[in-house]
């Protein structure tokens, strides 16, 4: 292991894609994380080890406990500890080791025979990327955590994960940029666009409104699931509500609650927009980078798209009737470019999936909560 290898690892997790061309990290990444045709890109698996970490230097050092050279000091250091804990009055202090070893505790009982707290020989690297090297106590919880996860991405390893194709900066090959596996970063956060879906993927010219869509894929997002509600409103059948509730800003609402309609005209509350957008990417198996939000901290990033929606009539908002909630829908002259080139190659081929899998996932989620009720119940 050297620097480059280190600095390589920490631009995958900051950036969510590295170059290595001369494949210097394939025994480390193989099976977790995307081959791209010139590096890696990060896959879900990393992601969910990520969210248990403390921080990202915890995740790139997970990633180096996969070579067995750095590992097994790490190992020997940790069964020391154990031994130390073992030998405390309070029994608990082992358990609580154990407990966040998880998986990893078995590696630990099988260097026993090793045991001895004393500096690796990455030692340098564990100062530079933790500000401790990790023999030293203070840094026992983090190495707990950092073996918990190289075990976990271990034992996940079984085939490579398929290859992450280039971005399209067009957007026109919508099929091949909402695919599965694929990041998208947050709103407002950056990204290495030529593997990472992130706003904007291209400069187009602003006068142009589908141009501007394909270009901002919260936008894209945003505008299938409107166009889905267009579709869905017009077979008569059940349909999709975007209510804006009392006393909020229609240009930047705090949320947009949905509302999911039956066969039958019955209306069911679901949750907010953003629910429904952690669905539909659930449903595209795609994940947001660089981890999930929660849906209110999604909501309120989404509430600053509002206001170029509506003004860029990608979006409309129509005032309630008497005692009812305002609405968001489609723009008609947007819906009208849906079905010309270029928004019919987007809308009714290519992207076709994305408002496909937003009607999915609102019936689906409208039967969750219908079952649930019925069953609270009884």
């Amino acid at each position: 292991m050297n620097n480059q290898v280190v600095s390589a690892l920490s631009r995958l997790v900051a950036r969510g894609f590295v170059a290595d061309g001369e494949q210097a990290l394939t025994e480390i990444l193989s099976g977790i994380a995307h081959p791209a045709s010139s590096g890696w890109v990060l896959s879900q698996p990393l992601l969910q080890q990520r969210q248990l970490l403390s921080d990202d230097q915890e995740l790139v050092l997970a990633l180096l406990g996969l070579l067995p050279d750095v590992r097994n000091p790490w190992l020997s250091m940790m069964a020391a500890r154990c031994q130390e804990a073992g030998q405390m009055p309070d029994s608990g202090v082992l358990v609580q080791l154990i407990t966040q070893l998880q998986g990893a505790a078995a590696w630990v009982e099988s260097a026993l025979s090793d045991a001895k707290l004393a500096a690796s020989p990455h030692a340098a690297i564990e100062r530079e990327l933790l500000g401790v090297s990790l023999e030293q106590a203070a840094a026992t919880p983090r190495l707990a955590r950092i073996l918990a996860a190289s075990f976990a991405l271990q034992s996940g390893r079984n085939s490579p994960l398929p290859t992450m194709p280039l971005i399209d900066a067009s957007g026109l090959q919508a099929n091949q940029n909402w695919t599965r596996g694929r990041l998208l970063a947050l709103p407002g956060g950056s990204a290495d666009a030529t593997y990472v879906l992130a706003n904007p993927i291209s400069t187009p010219d602003q006068a142009n409104t589908m141009d501007w869509v394909f270009s901002q894929p919260w936008v894209l997002l945003l505008a299938m699931v409107t166009y889905a509600q267009y579709n869905w409103a017009a077979e008569a059948r059940g349909g999709l509500l975007l209510e804006l509730s009392p006393g909020q800003n229609a240009v930047q609402p705090s949320h947009i609650s949905v509302l999911v309609q039956g066969p039958e005209g019955d209306e069911r509350h679901c949750g907010t927009l953003a629910e429904l957008i952690l669905r539909v990417l659930d449903h595209l198996g795609m994940h947001c980078f660089p981890d999930r939000p929660t849906p209110g901290s999604l909501d309120t990033a989404l509430a600053s798209m509002i206001g170029p929606l509506l003004v860029k009539t990608v979006w409309r908002y129509q005032d309630g009737a008497s005692g009812q909630n305002g609405q968001y829908l489609i723009h008609p002259n947007f819906a009208d470019t849906c079905f010309r080139l270029p928004g019919n190659k987007v809308f009714n081929r290519t992207g076709k999936h994305i408002w496909q899998a937003t009607r999915i996932v609102a019936e689906q989620w409208r039967d969750e909560l219908r079952y649930s009720s019925r069953e609270g119940a009884f």
